[in-house]
């Protein structure tokens, strides 16, 4: 933080009035810092009676920091008749304006309302240029944003604009920015991460915002894709899934014992039998009937069970 000199101006320059002529008892302060736009006696001196202070120059700007050096207090001591004199020339109080720093969430969401005003469907988001912007205020002053200008032609991804804060009657800070529309889209991800074998239920979904152009082509988008599915090996919480990631759960495994069901017309008989295969529902896989040792292929119609047609 750069520490600059401070000149303290003459009474009428300043338009200050000496309001008490009996020398007020004070003690030095050391670092101070000050909300507002001026700086006042009791901001360098305790002791200072409020119906006796005075306004003595303007601060720093918000965020930067003043050194008042020895000489320039004992003057200014001897001009309010404060009772205090420097006990060296090293003696000095620095000064710092309070500031609040704009910038994140509070400059985006004034252009989202802005660009959504002017027809852009949400959900999307704003990119702004290639450095965070931020805007700095006074520490008193509200930290609110307003877009002054706004240049957008529909159909386009790019924008600029101009923010002011706090308001465009109160403009403390101005800001000219540039940047792009970014288009947002709503994605199932799972909430604990799961390995093969773990079966996906609705409860184990969450949705979160995704950036379009972040998104592969096998992206999964619909919730209904992942419901009763299994990792194919791990899938992480949180992190988009994709149709690879994913497959149908074995309900067979080779060797198991199945139900083997019959099916010819209205006839349906039921056995006992082998799986040679493993397999997931749907999948037609080659069993033999423990009764008759025939090789039959049947349709897996759900927890080790194969129907034969």
């Amino acid at each position: 933080m750069t520490i600059k000199s401070c000149k303290i101006m003459s009474v009428t320059a300043l338009g200050i009035l000496l309001l008490c002529s009996t020398a007020q008892a004070a003690a030095l302060k050391n670092n101070v810092t000050v909300d507002g736009s001026v700086i006042y006696a009791s901001d360098l001196f305790d002791g200072i009676a409020e119906n006796h202070d005075a306004v003595l120059g303007n601060s720093p700007a918000p965020g930067k920091t003043m050194m008042i050096g020895a000489l320039t207090l004992d003057r200014v001591a001897k001009l309010y008749d404060i009772d205090w004199s420097p006990s060296s020339g090293s003696d000095q109080v620095i000064v710092t304006r309070s500031a609040q720093v704009l910038s994140g969430d509070t400059l985006a969401n004034p252009l989202r309302e802005a660009l959504a005003a002017r027809g852009v469907v949400a959900p999307f988001d704003v990119l702004i240029g290639n450095v965070a912007p931020s805007m700095t205020l006074p520490g008193d002053a509200p930290a609110t944003v307003e877009v002054t200008q706004l240049n957008y032609t529909p159909g386009r991804d790019v924008f600029t604009a101009v923010l002011v804060a706090p308001s465009a009657s109160n403009a403390l800070a101005t800001l000219s920015i540039s940047g792009t529309i970014e288009k947002i889209m709503q994605v199932p991800v799972l909430k604990s991460s799961l390995k093969s074998g773990d079966v996906i239920g609705s409860t184990d979904i969450e949705w979160i915002d995704m950036p379009v152009r972040q998104m592969v082509r096998d992206t999964v988008a619909d919730a209904d894709v992942l419901i009763g599915k299994t990792p194919v090996r791990y899938v992480d919480a949180g992190s988009p899934v994709r149709v690879r990631d994913i497959t149908a759960p074995q309900l067979v495994a080779r060797g198991d014992e199945v139900m083997v069901q019959f099916t010819q017309g209205t006839l349906i008989l039921t056995t006992r039998g082998k799986a040679m295969q493993p397999g997931a529902e749907g999948d037609v896989i080659r069993v033999v009937n423990l009764s008759s040792n025939q090789s039959v292929r049947g349709l897996i119609t759900g927890d080790k069970q194969v129907r034969v047609e």
